[in-house]
């Protein structure tokens, strides 16, 4: 599901075209799907990481293959009581993304909101607050078991070997849950190897939520 983009365009034009010259002309074929093809062949799964996760490695149960999108298992869930999810996507080859889509928890399990940056594998829960995303969405509370395609900005996601994306809060609920996160967009053929800029941070002691695993800087110089 995804909003209007000129469908069928000028048909509310006040008059009706039409010709009949013999023939019928069916452009369903010329139409390009603004939001890409699914990226979940070129998610490099084996440093996926995720923060506050319910259980280790549960991250990879919402990254599904498109043709699976809407089985509402299995899922990801936050710790209870603690609706944060931070998680880390790092890309085989280095990507344009034109849509983010997710598919949410119900009863308010779905998250609320969602703030996302590029080529940074240094956010933690801390920085999180403070670091200017390239991008922060406010997301549906229930889409009716269907996936939301949410367009990015695409000049800020041209050249991504990885994207971070921290889920602040949810709908109400205790915890927040995501049985769908894939990614539309498309390739640029290009094995990135010294593509991610380097972010030198300092481990946050304070950061306790960090049970699936830290983030850490893996970049090659």
């Amino acid at each position: 599901m995804s909003a209007c983009r000129g469908e069928h365009e000028g048909c509310g034009g006040g008059h009706d075209h039409s010709h009949d010259h013999g023939h019928s002309h069916d452009h369903s074929h010329d139409i390009e799907d603004p939001t890409g093809q699914s990226l979940y062949g070129l998610i490099d799964t084996t440093r996926v990481r995720c923060l506050n996760e319910s259980a280790v490695g549960q991250v990879l149960q919402c990254l599904k293959p498109w043709d699976k999108r809407r089985e509402p298992e299995p899922f990801l869930e936050s710790n209870d009581g603690d609706p944060e999810l931070l998680i880390h996507v790092p890309f085989t080859e280095v990507v344009k993304i034109k849509a983010i889509s997710l598919l949410g928890g119900r009863d308010g399990a779905a998250p609320s909101k969602m703030k996302v940056w590029v080529n940074r594998d240094d956010i933690d829960f801390t920085s999180a607050e403070d670091v200017p995303g390239v991008q922060s969405m406010e997301l549906v509370a229930d889409s009716g078991g269907v996936e939301v395609d949410y367009p990015t900005k695409l000049h800020k996601f041209q050249n991504v070997s990885s994207v971070t994306l921290f889920f602040g809060d949810n709908h109400g609920a205790d915890t927040t849950v995501l049985s769908f996160l894939g990614f539309r967009g498309e390739s640029t053929n290009f094995r990135h190897g010294v593509v991610e800029a380097v972010y030198e941070s300092k481990p946050m002691a304070t950061d306790h939520k960090q049970l699936g695993g830290e983030f850490t800087n893996n970049s090659v110089v």
